[in-house]
């Protein structure tokens, strides 16, 4: 599988026959590149009629996170795009719009998919880390365990996912569920073995169900009701008509876990961000949490509500430090 995904053996000579041309250069990159952190990532390049499919490994190495073709979009399609620093979520939504597409962030990963999928391989990701959550701390920490990996073109996703899950000491059944095909050359970023085994399988609609008692592959869980939305971690203000007031507006789509989302938006609004954990841990809410936010033409206010209020959260802004807190729980 190529790190952008499963296209056929045509994919090499298609490509060649287009005569594609690219220059790319990534900014500084945050370490880990993971998330919605990644999406800040200033691009500068140029592509001309690059196949889907060798822009996205392009992508994938400037930025050392995982760019994802579904398998189900067009590998050849010519990608024709300038970037002269432009941050890589729009770069993503300018090349999703070409391949009429949708971009999921994942924590491990950045994904096109088609527009009917949205929100499928979001679903996979949290079922996956409730499912590891269930297993003992030494299955885990073999799931856990983070490598660059590659593999020969031709290579087999059922025999590479019993690999990988051999070389953990971990059964998995229901191999057999796994299409037979054959995949091109790949070489991925460091990721996780429960990561490259979801990897793999979701191109077929498919993810590693970890369970004390037998773990298998099973059908992707449903996407929830009209998808996640192509998510930016970087709100964008509209273009502002001249007779409007100078407040900003913003339209944010997203879906992280609370401290990057608050890390993001405090860069974009040149805050520093802190998140009160005690008073979070003190209402059993972790930092972590995943935060899912629709917000169309909103000022800033409206923007941190949208992205702390679902979980009972408050935030102020004093100094310039971006504050998110619990608030005390109200007196019965």
């Amino acid at each position: 599988m190529s790190i952008a995904g499963l296209p056929g053996r045509s994919f090499v000579s298609r490509a060649a026959a287009l005569g594609a041309v690219a220059v790319a250069t990534a900014g500084l990159v945050p370490a880990p590149c993971r998330g919605a952190t990644v999406l800040e990532t200033p691009i500068r390049g140029s592509w001309t009629r690059l196949p889907l499919g060798r822009w996205a490994e392009r992508i994938s190495a400037l930025t050392g996170v995982p760019v994802v073709v579904d398998r189900r979009l067009d590998f050849t399609l010519p990608i024709t795009l300038e970037s002269a620093g432009l941050p890589l979520a729009e770069v993503l939504d300018r090349v999703a719009a070409l391949a009429a597409a949708d971009v999921e962030v994942l924590a491990s990963s950045l994904w096109l998919v088609p527009r009917a999928a949205r929100g499928r391989a979001a679903a996979a990701e949290r079922a996956r880390d409730a499912a590891l959550a269930t297993l003992p701390a030494a299955d885990r920490s073999r799931l856990a365990a983070r490598a660059e990996s590659a593999w020969p073109a031709g290579s087999q996703p059922r025999r590479l996912v019993a690999e990988l899950a051999t070389a953990a000491k971990l059964e998995l059944a229901g191999l057999d569920d796994i299409p037979h095909d054959h995949l091109p050359a790949t070489r991925l970023p460091p990721l996780t073995v429960a990561e490259r085994i979801d990897l793999v399988l979701a191109q077929y609609d498919l993810r590693a169900d970890w369970r004390p008692a037998g773990s298998r592959v099973m059908p992707l869980p449903a996407a929830p009701l009209g998808g996640t939305g192509p998510p930016s971690a970087v709100p964008r203000p509209r273009p502002r008509p001249r007779d409007e007031p100078a407040a900003e507006r913003f339209s944010l789509r997203l879906e992280a876990p609370l401290e990057q989302a608050v890390a993001a938006l405090a860069r974009r609004f040149d805050l520093q961000p802190t998140i009160d954990a005690a008073s979070l841990e003190a209402r059993g809410i972790s930092p972590t949490e995943i935060v899912r936010v629709h917000v169309e033409e909103v000022d800033r206010s409206g923007l941190l509500d949208a992205v702390v209020a679902p979980l009972g959260l408050s935030w102020t802004i004093e100094a310039g430090s971006l504050r998110v807190f619990a608030p005390p729980a109200n007196p019965e």
